[in-house]
């Protein structure tokens, strides 16, 4: 009877025996995942109320005896796109960026922008149209 061999594996089987393995594999990868699963949720809970208890502290950094945790806001800039509509109008500088759907056309915006059909003023100005989204992000690591 033909075997298999698997890549990176030694191991030779005859086809009964590697869907018996494979049937196993399949359970154990099945249990694991749940377990993943489950850590992941834990992990979650527990990220956040470490967040919660730093921020009460009012401290961005701590130490035990084995980790090291840092706190710190991660700032994010979108442009709020009925807001970046109705400035580039304003402006009439909407020509070729907003599309017929209105919506803005970025890379059209960046072009503009780059081929200095938008002034200096226009882009400074241009920044009260973005909604300025701040995330905490925990670090957690082992001390070494």
């Amino acid at each position: 009877m033909a075997r298999v061999n698997f890549q990176n594996n030694n191991d030779s089987y005859t086809p009964e025996e590697a869907q018996t393995k494979l049937s196993s594999l399949v359970k154990d990868y099945l249990v694991n995942k749940e377990r993943e699963k489950e850590f992941k949720d834990a992990a979650s809970i527990q990220n956040t109320q470490i967040k919660v208890m730093m921020a009460e502290l009012d401290i961005s950094e701590f130490e035990t005896d084995n980790g090291k945790v840092i706190l710190s806001d991660r700032k994010t800039e979108d442009f709020n796109e009925p807001k970046l509509i109705e400035f580039l109008k304003s402006r009439n500088i909407a020509d070729g960026i907003i599309k017929t759907k209105e919506y803005v056309d970025f890379d059209a915006l960046e072009s503009a922008i780059y081929h200095d059909k938008i002034t200096g003023d226009n882009l400074k100005d241009m920044e009260s149209c973005k909604d300025i989204k701040v995330t905490q992000v925990l670090r957690i690591s082992n001390k070494k």
